[in-house]
């Protein structure tokens, strides 16, 4: 990855953490005001537990992306890492979505218990987007298993040798034994 592209991502991500600190910092406010003038006390908690949620959700996709595209500094090369990915991604969207409706359910059955049609269809939303994650969990298990994961990376090596010489790196055997050279050294005979 390129450093414009670390530090492109790492502004975004920055920007979005500063548009969650702000809502947060709106929602603790409102909420102050609210007690503190005795107006609509509870409305501007419900109204303040909503920013919160949308903060956090917010806060959790720019951490999301700076983990992703700095931090891991990969591209998605495997089914098995798009998968992952896409499930985090999608976790935090549904967990804001259910969050947000639970909120705006508890908000409309408080008010007006008719307008509770908006707030119930965005939960069937939030169900809907858990059981397509969960499809799509389903579906993809069998690709992440048909493809192997001996594809080479950019040094030429792949993720089974990686996992052979890791494994024979713990029993003791030498580079020169995996290749079918004899060793002049293995752990644990005495020899040093």
């Amino acid at each position: 990855m390129t450093l414009f592209s670390r530090l492109l991502y790492s502004g975004i991500a920055g920007s979005l953490l500063l548009a969650s600190l702000l809502l947060m910092a709106v929602a603790i406010s409102r909420t102050f005001i609210g007690f503190r003038t005795g107006e609509g006390a509870l409305d501007t908690m419900l109204d303040g537990i909503g920013l919160v949620i949308i903060a956090v959700a917010v806060a959790d996709v720019g951490k999301f992306l700076f983990e992703e595209e700095v931090i891991a500094d990969r591209e998605l090369r495997r089914p098995a890492e798009a998968r992952g990915s896409l499930t985090k991604f999608m976790t935090i969207i549904i967990v804001a979505l259910s969050l947000e409706s639970l909120v705006l359910i508890t908000k409309a059955a408080r008010d007006k218990p008719a307008d509770i049609l908006f707030p119930s269809l965005l939960m069937l939303v939030a169900v809907a987007a858990l059981v397509g994650l969960g499809l799509f969990q389903k579906l993809s298990q069998h690709t992440t298993a048909a493809i192997p994961d001996n594809v080479e990376d950019e040094d030429g090596e792949s993720e089974a040798r990686r996992k052979t010489k890791s494994a024979k790196a713990k029993k003791g055997i030498t580079e020169p034994a995996m290749r079918g050279e004899p060793s002049p050294v293995r752990r644990g005979q005495g020899e040093v």
